[in-house]
């Protein structure tokens, strides 16, 4: 009777974890009976900082969809954008007795907590998508949305030069938030860019990451009497209410300023079609996560000397992620979108982070009229269940 009380316990235990993480139990599933038919086969566990939206949801599809492909276990979790909830989930993980874990840390000093759980119980970490403040992990994989913003702000001030004869005009930045990782990892970002031209004037608004908000901080800067040459958009829903002001607006039109824009999800992509906006950045959550496993598969193998150095660019040629299996009718690695790669330290990220270790700096993509419609963007992507 005893042991059937336990055996009940274990189980309802159990199932808390699964409903706990928010859909790894059928991913777990898949590994368990993988585990049956292969010896040895590595088991990799993935702790998402959050599925709230279709690049996240991608993101997690990915992990999987290659995982299942090159027949390795897996387990993910998702914490809704909790901190403390990543730290319990990435635990239990490693309790489970994961050999490697792959986390999009959700706060890059809280979760400093797992690389040291981690590093006590010998379980090697690769970051993706987000980065944590701390020397264990192996990598990081990632644009870097600091990169990122500072290349839309070469571009408007290209727009600019090529607008006046040199750089000059003002831009409307349209801001998440004094404090907020949006304003200060991609605000910096284009500020590295622009605040270099004294002739170049920008005018910062606080729109909390709102599309209605920005729309009114558009208005507001208009009405005002400032005459907005370009914008950058911290988030791609500011972005599409920058453009909804210059549209309300009488005498203005978003085809006559140059509007560019961190994301690109379906709504950003018809606005970019459509003439509105003239530039999204494209990060490939499609391979984050792939390149992640290969990596880890390669170190648990063959130690540290299979990692790649500092220094080195890793091309297509070099790291093959293709499986050719086709997922929900697309193949999400027919093209490496996300190549070159640069290994650089990952105290080149960002001025927040002070703890060293490798950054596998992929590419990414700038979405214009010209390739809006390719079905690789993430926005394009046929998920289910997402508008």
């Amino acid at each position: 009777m005893k042991r059937i009380l336990v055996i009940a316990l274990l189980v309802l235990v159990a199932l808390s974890f699964s409903a706990y993480a928010g859909g790894q139990q059928e991913s777990a599933g898949q590994g368990e009976k993988q585990a049956s038919e292969t010896k040895d086969v590595a088991f990799i566990g993935l702790a998402a900082h959050a599925v709230r939206n279709s690049w996240e949801d991608l993101y997690v599809k990915a992990f999987n969809w290659y995982s299942e492909d090159i027949g390795i276990r897996t387990t993910w979790t998702e914490a809704g954008y909790d901190a403390a909830a990543q730290i319990t989930q990435a635990r239990r993980m490693i309790d489970m007795g994961i050999d490697g874990l792959i986390i999009s840390p959700w706060d890059m000093e809280a979760l400093s907590t797992v690389m040291e759980y981690a590093k006590e119980n010998g379980v090697p970490v690769i970051c993706t998508n987000t980065t944590v403040n701390h020397s264990y992990p192996l990598m990081f994989v990632g644009y870097g949305a600091e990169r990122g913003a500072r290349k839309l702000g070469e571009r408007i001030v290209d727009y600019l030069e090529d607008k006046y004869g040199e750089p000059r005009g003002t831009i409307l930045e349209v801001s998440a938030g004094l404090g907020t990782s949006e304003d200060t990892v991609r605000g910096g970002g284009f500020h590295l860019a622009v605040d270099k031209y004294e002739n170049i004037e920008v005018v910062t608004k606080v729109a909390n990451a709102s599309r209605e908000e920005a729309k009114t901080a558009t208005l507001n800067t208009l009405r005002g009497g400032t005459n907005i040459d370009a914008v950058f958009a911290q988030n791609g829903s500011m972005g599409l209410g920058a453009s909804a002001g210059l549209k309300e607006y009488d005498d203005s039109n978003p085809k006559d300023v140059y509007i560019a824009t961190v994301d690109a999800f379906p709504d950003i992509l018809e606005e970019i079609k459509a003439g509105n906006i003239d530039v999204g950045l494209d990060q490939p959550p499609a391979f984050y996560n792939p390149i992640a496993i290969h990596y880890m598969l390669k170190y648990l193998e063959e130690g540290e000397s299979a990692l790649p150095d500092y220094g080195d660019t890793i091309t297509a040629e070099d790291l093959t992620i293709r499986t050719g299996k086709k997922h929900l009718n697309v193949d999400p690695w027919a093209e490496p979108i996300w190549a070159p790669a640069e290994i650089k330290h990952m105290t080149n990220y960002s001025e927040k982070i002070t703890e060293d270790f490798r950054w596998f700096a992929t590419d990414a993509v700038f979405v214009t009229e010209e390739n809006a419609d390719s079905e690789l963007l993430w926005g394009n992507f046929p998920l289910p269940g997402w508008k």
